[in-house]
């Protein structure tokens, strides 16, 4: 194979190469995303990876005990800190008991991921049992499921089809975790979808979901009905991608999850023709190439997805005979070159591609799967226009006087100016003022009197809000900041509005302290 990489961005650029189709992510289980993870079905989101990971290693001969352990040891932390999610009555929220009552779909997600991941620690059995019956009595006399609690990402709600994703996504937790189809829950939900069939499946994203859910059902013709749909909607780049797409180009999360969706159930049966295994190729060819640098993709739940089909995938092609040769060739510097077998299949090899701008090609010889990925790194400032959201800063009750450090309140205002009613769960990542705190009181008062503000995070420097939702209607709240340390020529600080699932919508502003240098 020979390929050309032309790089234009003055900036660095690193060439990974790894024998393993879950190889980068293996490295990266407990940092998939570099995005916050305060919520539950974030924790989620690092802890259903690993069982996928586990399974595939165990299910290829591939599981050490050193892998196993550290594996193991990640599951065991998420689930106590899932515990914390958890309502009285079973259920499981974003935000624990803060939130009026538990969500329908994090619930079935908690509920399936919990007994997947009997198989490798202990999983309390009376919880579990306590969490179905919550979920079963959220089904209606219809076989569908009310809609109780929140989703955040409003993309993947499926407009006036909520109803039946809802439905499809708890009944393929269910079969997932384990329970027949002949189950009382999940018979009556197949009634629910066997009405939405009839009545015409028009959402794409709906479309893959059910056609994965028929599949774990065993309803081979309601699987390939569907699987023809999408077929119809595909969009084809080239010869070598499949991918499905319904929504703004800017979520492409949502289509990344789609595509995953529309991979498993292509998956899931015993056999298949060689023009299916080349259709599934070009889908797996497209989602790699939409992983992130540490393995996994834009957002929380397409992570989850897609690392579930490419494990499947792997498991059902792989081989243990492989040895290649990668050459990355320059014209300028001397070749690059990598031995990928079986022995390092799971080494992330990588070097810096050092002169830039330049053009590099790359060849490949061997037998066997090789996975390249190249990484742009750079450091930027966000452009000040904002994209989706409106956000203001501004200081209040400022005190720079007296014996005491000066202290003052900043206000922050935010609205959401995007194509749709509300936004989805937004973070507010504030940075503090060099040598500056923020009063722990008022962060406090945050956490349980302010209803606008769902949690509150200290990271790094930086202090991060969590919002269920912003609408267009302006919100406000405010929290006190104090210097810690005296500090000469204080610079101003960003602060940075985005929808975590959307993150191409933003906002940003900036602060500094408005104290005078004499007055400290």
């Amino acid at each position: 194979m020979y390929t050309c990489i032309h790089v234009s961005e003055l900036t660095s650029y690193i060439f990974h190469s790894s024998g393993d189709i879950l190889g980068t992510a293996l490295r990266n289980m407990d940092n998939l995303l570099h995005m916050p993870y305060g919520c539950g079905e974030q924790n989620m989101a690092l802890f259903t990876p690993n069982i996928y990971a586990l399974d595939y290693l165990n299910k290829t001969g591939q599981l050490t005990e050193e892998i196993r352990v550290r594996g193991t040891g990640y599951l065991s932390t998420g689930y106590q800190k899932q515990l914390s999610y958890k309502h009285r009555d079973g259920s499981y929220s974003s935000f624990g008991l803060r939130d009026g009552e538990g969500s329908v779909w994090l619930t079935a997600f908690v509920y399936k991921s919990l007994e997947q991941a009997k198989r490798y620690i202990y999983i309390d059995d009376n919880v579990q049992s306590q969490t179905l019956i919550w979920l079963a009595s959220k089904q209606k006399s219809d076989g569908c499921f009310e809609n109780a609690g929140s989703h955040f990402n409003n993309a993947l709600k499926g407009g006036e089809e909520a109803e039946y994703s809802l439905t499809a996504y708890v009944v393929a937790s269910l079969l997932e975790a384990g329970h027949s189809a002949s189950h009382p829950v999940i018979r009556s939900g197949m009634n629910c979808l066997e009405t939405a069939f009839n009545s015409g499946i028009h959402n794409l994203y709906n479309q893959a979901l059910l056609a994965y859910v028929y599949g774990l059902a065993g309803r081979e013709e309601r699987r390939q009905f569907f699987l023809e749909q999408l077929d119809g909607a595909a969009v084809r780049a080239g010869k070598c991608t499949e991918r499905f797409s319904d929504f703004y180009s800017r979520a492409p999360s949502a289509e990344i999850e789609m595509t995953s969706y529309v991979l498993l159930a292509l998956l899931n049966r015993t056999k298949h023709t060689p023009e299916e295994l080349s259709y599934i190729s070009r889908i797996v060819y497209w989602l790699i190439k939409q992983q992130n640098p540490y393995g996994g993709f834009s957002s929380t739940q397409d992570t989850v997805v897609a690392l579930q089909a490419l494990a499947h995938y792997g498991s059902l092609t792989f081989s243990k005979k492989s040895l290649n040769t990668v050459e990355v060739h320059s014209m300028e510097t001397p070749s690059k070159i990598f031995q990928v077998n079986d022995k390092n299949r799971f080494l992330l090899q990588q070097a810096s591609l050092p002169t830039i701008p330049g053009s590099y090609s790359v060849e490949v010889n061997g037998s066997g799967c090789v996975y390249l990925q190249t990484t742009l790194r750079y450091n930027i400032h966000l452009p000040k226009k904002a994209a989706g959201f409106s956000l203001s800063v501004r200081t209040e009750n400022v005190s720079c006087t007296g014996n005491y450090p000066p202290k003052f309140d900043l206000v922050l205002s935010a609205s959401y100016t995007g194509n749709r009613n509300v936004s989805n769960m937004a973070i507010i990542d504030v940075k503090m003022l060099s040598g500056f705190i923020p009063e722990e009181s008022s962060l406090k008062k945050l956490r349980y009197e302010n209803s606008v503000v769902d949690r509150v995070d200290i990271k790094n420097n930086h202090i991060l809000f969590y919002l269920q939702k912003v609408s267009q209607k302006e919100i406000s709240f405010s929290f006190s900041v104090e210097q810690s340390l005296p500090v000469s020529d204080i610079k101003p600080v960003p602060v940075h509005i985005y929808d975590y699932y959307e993150t191409d919508e933003y906002a940003l502003s900036e602060y500094n302290t408005p104290c005078s240098p004499s007055s400290n």
